[in-house]
């Protein structure tokens, strides 16, 4: 692909920070775009197993304080994420265990398998 093309596909603006670290050499800068790519690949998978560890391991400790169905319970009347300075996790929470429930799937694992990494 001639460097042109590319660079209309990925923008000008990204393609400037490769350009110059490769001293204006464009086959460079699409070659290390590309590694680039292929390191970010192997990071994000390291990063989703280190978050599903992550996730599993302190639902492991909250339910055997909590109990089992404590994530469901946290968005119910009472719960620990239905005051106002937990609202964007309780919105998390309570849409994806209403999909679930609304496609009659709900269960606890596959509610907690929904949680984003910041709730």
């Amino acid at each position: 692909m001639k460097y042109k093309d590319f660079e209309k596909v990925m923008s000008q603006k990204r393609m400037n920070r490769y350009l110059t670290a490769c001293n204006g050499d464009t086959r460079k800068a699409m070659t290390l775009y590309r590694y680039n790519l292929q390191l970010s690949q192997e990071v994000f998978t390291i990063i989703s197993c280190f978050e599903v560890a992550l996730r599993n391991a302190i639902d492991t400790q909250i339910t055997s304080v909590l109990g089992a169905e404590w994530l469901k319970n946290s968005v119910m009347q009472g719960g620990i994420f239905t005051s106002r300075n937990t609202l964007k996790s309780y919105d998390i929470i309570m849409h994806a265990y209403n999909k679930l429930l609304s496609n009659g799937s709900y269960s606890h694992s596959k509610l907690l398998a929904e949680m984003e990494f910041g709730v």
